[in-house]
């Protein structure tokens, strides 16, 4: 009997050893960590952005009807007294000049939004590569306007605008993951868009202007002497680049800059009444901008 007991005890105290052993040796054993996923950023993406576009350069560029006569070779049109006047009046050109183009900066500015849609591959593990459109609404506007100083005689006076109301792009994009979710990227393509351009020459004094060179402008005083616009829809090219972050699992934000060019606009100023004549003055306009922007893109 008392043998019998004795294996009791020595069996419970296994049995109680066995159960404060068993926390310890589980510390001791290997964990499994779940595995975090790695951001894939292959699919399609839609989304939303907003921005600002600005120029930077003279935009607007005044030459005259620079015509020789016909049989003498000699002479200049009557657009381009005009235009010479100015560049000489605003210190743009020397007394001596021959044939001076003018220059006015509008500094078109303003805000512009819209939205984009595009595509993207991920190649192996750091590269994306893709493409993206994106159509967009503009208020960028800018004007200009010169006021010789009054000498006492002929005084004049150019003023300018610009402005572009909406473009698009179509572009490649190719970019390279900082991490999995940071990705940095270049971008170029095409792009188009519909601008708008106008200016004027007017006489602000008392004194009128007649000139009858190759071609003839007479143009009273306080008056617009010529003037003219043009709107267009032109193409051209865009560049830039960015920074685009994951920041769940379908949403990416985005800061993005673009230069795009458009092209060179032109106007062509012609004489305006009460003025008379068939002298003409040529505007050229840069349709060149330059654009930053945040975006939210949603992949699907």
């Amino acid at each position: 009997m008392g043998a019998l007991n004795m294996r009791r005890l020595i069996a419970a105290g296994v049995a109680v050893s066995g159960m404060m052993l068993s926390p310890a040796l589980a510390a001791d054993l290997p964990v499994k960590v779940k595995p975090v996923p790695v951001y894939n950023w292959t699919g399609w993406y839609g989304g939303v952005n907003a921005g600002y576009g600005w120029q930077d350069k003279n935009a607007a560029a005044y030459t005259g009807d620079s015509l020789a006569d016909p049989v003498t070779g000699q002479g200049r049109g009557a657009g381009t007294v005009f235009t010479d006047d100015l560049a000489i009046s605003s210190l743009q050109a020397g007394a001596d000049a021959t044939n001076p183009t003018y220059r006015q900066s509008p500094r078109a500015s303003g805000f512009t939004g819209g939205g984009q849609i595009g595509y993207n591959w991920q190649i192996e593990r750091n590269w994306v590569a893709g493409f993206e459109a994106d159509l967009q609404y503009a208020n960028s506007k800018g004007d200009a306007l010169f006021k010789a100083p009054d000498e006492g005689g002929v005084t004049l006076s150019a003023a300018s605008s610009h402005q572009l109301d909406w473009f698009g792009t179509l572009r490649g994009r190719i970019g390279y993951l900082l991490n999995d979710r940071l990705l940095a990227f270049g971008t170029g393509g095409l792009a188009y868009g519909g601008t708008k351009g106008q200016a004027a020459i007017s006489i602000i004094g008392p004194l009128g202007w007649n000139i009858g060179f190759v071609t003839q402008i007479l143009c009273p005083g306080f008056t617009t002497c010529l003037a003219g616009s043009s709107s267009q829809t032109s193409v051209g090219w865009t560049a830039g680049g960015g920074l685009e972050y994951a920041v769940l699992p379908h949403v990416t934000i985005k800061a993005e800059y673009l230069h795009i060019d458009l092209g060179d606009q032109n106007v062509k100023l012609t004489v305006q009444s009460p003025a008379t004549g068939n002298g003409f003055v040529n505007v050229k306009f840069s349709n060149a901008y330059d654009i930053a922007r945040m975006g939210m893109n949603l992949r699907f």
